[in-house]
């Protein structure tokens, strides 16, 4: 029993100290929905590549933001080989590829499929109030439903 309260308070220690994925947060500044949005986005941007390495960029001034390598990158390196004496030495030579050029933002989509719009810095902070929708979709939805209630 105390062996179980131990572990449980292990993993929610874990839990609090491991940033989001997505948006570099804590996870105590989650709620446990918004948590889960997040780490399903990008998993299943993680999915969709074969790189699976998470690296941070910033795109102008806007705020820094989780991204993936390009499928097309490709960390070649050129050996060159020379002999030695009696024995052949290799030498491992980078191509000097930036992968920062190859890099592609992680973007969080709209709920309503018809939209087709990716969800901005704010939108994706309050995906869990906003039912992972835009702004604009929030709106709209929330107009229908309140239409929707002075004509019934």
């Amino acid at each position: 029993m105390k062996k179980n309260r131990k572990l449980e308070k292990l993993t929610k220690l874990k839990l609090q100290a491991e940033p989001c994925m997505l948006c570099r947060l804590d996870h105590k500044d989650h709620s446990e929905q918004l948590w889960k949005m997040h780490k399903a986005t990008v998993e299943m941007a993680q999915c969709k590549t074969k790189h699976k390495k998470l690296w941070t960029m910033q795109i102008g001034f806007g705020p820094k933001c989780a991204a993936l390598l390009d499928d097309d990158f490709e960390s070649e390196t050129v050996v060159k080989s020379h002999q030695t004496g009696d024995a052949w030495r290799w030498n491992v030579i980078p191509t000097g590829l930036n992968p920062a050029e190859w890099l592609h933002p992680i973007y969080m989509s709209c709920s309503n499929t018809e939209c087709g719009l990716f969800l901005g810095s704010i939108e994706i902070d309050y995906a869990d109030v906003l039912g992972r929708m835009c702004l604009k979709c929030f709106i709209v939805s929330r107009e229908q439903k309140i239409l929707s209630n002075f004509t019934n």
